[in-house]
């Protein structure tokens, strides 16, 4: 089968990989559709902290069930499914004698085991959600990203009806996470650095959306809260830790709340803690998809949630070399690339 490998950090190829048989509890997966993460550019680089290399990447994917092993009764043979499973490692005692499902050192596909940029993968069947009628596999890859921010928005944050919501970030989770705080009842701002993705935050319903390296955040926020700040910050940066965390601190009122959803290389951050102390600010994380996909799933069902605008371009496994250059770049307007591994 055809997969993108990261042999070494930056050295993307693609590669021919041997075709697996599903053995006691795994399922194979024929994957239709993966979308590139902005996680996938810190394994790219080396900086992911649980990348491992070789490593074929992505785990915002959608597929269907190609082959079931004996023991599988979650799923069947044509299903679509989402989700990536968990890979067992072949080499522990329970895996050595055919129980991949004990598995005691489970692999992350994508990150620590190869993931779903390729034709196929072959997983212990577990936490595959299976995907609505009339949702698309590109749809229900990017609901994974779409995930994260719902967890951040619902059960972390706690977003509610009236509250003034500064989401910093118009990537597609930062995106994601205004458009659900929206849907709670919220106004919110936005800012990035980008002008084209606080363009398209201001499309999708950001009441107000600003480059904070050009534009003055803080006196829209002072402004549009009567001087108080805003309720509840969302950080969905990442990388910048120095810059957005103490504007987050800066900008929410005494006794909010900021949530940090983006992920960082460096294990640090400076916050301004006279004030954070002071005026009992809070800061907490968010990680991960919480309830995993079926909320995300009801919400884009039932149409009051669209994740279509956040694609902007398709590509084949043999272009997944431009587009993590295109999502490294910010060229071209890109927000969500989605790879089909399946066309040529």
């Amino acid at each position: 089968m055809r997969a993108v490998m990261v042999r070494e950090p930056k050295h993307v190829e693609l590669v021919e990989l041997p075709d697996e048989d599903p053995k006691f509890g795994e399922v194979v997966l024929r994957v239709e559709s993966c979308s590139v993460c902005g996680s996938d550019l810190e394994g790219l680089h080396g900086w992911h902290p649980k990348m491992t290399f070789p490593r074929v990447m992505g785990h915002e994917v959608a597929s269907v069930v190609e082959a079931v092993g004996e023991g599988v009764a979650s799923v069947r043979v044509g299903d679509r499914v989402a989700g990536t499973g968990r890979k067992a490692c072949g080499s522990c005692p329970p895996c050595r004698q055919g129980r991949p499902t004990e598995c005691q050192h489970p692999g992350q596909p994508g990150f620590t085991a190869h993931g779903a940029y390729a034709e196929r993968m072959t997983v212990v069947a577990e936490r595959l959600t299976p995907i609505p009628k009339g949702m698309s596999f590109d749809e229900a890859a990017v609901a994974q990203p779409v995930g994260i921010a719902n967890h951040a928005v619902a059960d972390r944050a706690v977003i509610e009806e009236g509250d003034t919501v500064l989401v910093q970030g118009c990537g597609p989770i930062g995106l994601s996470a205004m458009l659900l705080a929206r849907l709670r009842g919220a106004h919110v701002i936005s800012t990035d650095i980008v002008d084209y993705r606080c363009r398209r935050a201001r499309e999708l319903g950001a009441d107000v959306a600003l480059n904070s390296h050009k534009e003055d955040v803080m006196g829209p926020v002072l402004d549009l809260t009567d001087g108080r700040g805003v309720d509840k910050v969302i950080e969905c940066v990442g990388a910048d830790q120095d810059e957005t965390l103490p504007q987050a601190v800066e900008a929410v009122k005494a006794g909010g709340l900021v949530t940090v959803v983006g992920s960082f290389k460096d294990n640090r951050a400076i916050i301004p803690v006279i004030d954070f102390k002071f005026s009992e600010k809070a800061i907490i994380g968010s990680q991960g998809m919480g309830d995993g996909y079926l909320p995300v799933f009801d919400l884009m069902s039932s149409g009051q949630l669209e994740v279509e605008p956040l694609i902007t371009h398709r590509m084949t496994l043999e272009e997944a070399p431009r587009a993590l250059q295109l999502m490294d770049d910010k060229a071209e307007e890109v927000m969500k690339v989605v790879l089909n591994p399946q066309k040529t």
